[in-house]
C-alpha cells in the first residue's frame, strides 16, 4: 500500500492511459483519437509540473513554529494538497515555516523511521521548542494550525 500510496501520481495515470490506449485501438484508432489522447497526457504532464511539491532547503529555523510536511513529488495526495499548503504558508509568513521533505530523500528516510510516518503527507507541528505537537496524515487541518499559532 505504502508503493502505491507514494507513486500513485505516475501508476493511476499510466494505467488511465493504458486503458485509453485499448479504447481507441477498439474503435479503430482514428489519427483524431490518437491527437486527442496525446494533448490529454501533455496537459497532465503540464498540471503535474506546475503542482507537484518539492523538498525545501531544512534550515535551522530558530525558534520558529514549524509545519513539516513528509511528501512524496509522485503522491496524488500531495499535489492536491500543494496549493492549500501553499496558502497556509503565505497567510502564516512570520509565524510559521513550512518545510516539505521528499519520503524518497535520505534526509526522508531518516524521517520515516524517526517518526514512524507509514504515508503521504504526513502533517508533524513543531512548538518554538522543537517537540511535536500533534500530526495529521492525508490532510492538512489548516484551522487546527491557525488555532495553535493564536495565543489563548
Amino acid at each position: 500500500m505504502q508503493f502505491f500510496n507514494h507513486y500513485s501520481a505516475l501508476i493511476v495515470p499510466a494505467l488511465l492511459f493504458l486503458i485509453a490506449v485499448m479504447v481507441v485501438k477498439r474503435r479503430g484508432g482514428q489519427k483524431q483519437q490518437w491527437l486527442i489522447l496525446g494533448g490529454v497526457t501533455l496537459v497532465y504532464i503540464a498540471v503535474w509540473f506546475g503542482l507537484r511539491p518539492v523538498a525545501s532547503r531544512l534550515v535551522d529555523d530558530g525558534g520558529r513554529t514549524v509545519l513539516l510536511e513528509v511528501q512524496s513529488p509522485y503522491c496524488l495526495g500531495c499535489v492536491a494538497l500543494k496549493p492549500a499548503v501553499d496558502r497556509l504558508e503565505n497567510e502564516l509568513r512570520g509565524k510559521l515555516r513550512v518545510r516539505r521533505v521528499d519520503i524518497q530523500s535520505d534526509v526522508g528516510q531518516k524521517l520515516v523511521t524517526e517518526y514512524g510516518i507509514e504515508f503521504t503527507p504526513t502533517f508533524i507541528f513543531f512548538d518554538t521548542a522543537g517537540k511535536e505537537q500533534w500530526r495529521s496524515v492525508g490532510q492538512l487541518d489548516a484551522a487546527r494550525v491557525r488555532a495553535t499559532l493564536t495565543p489563548r
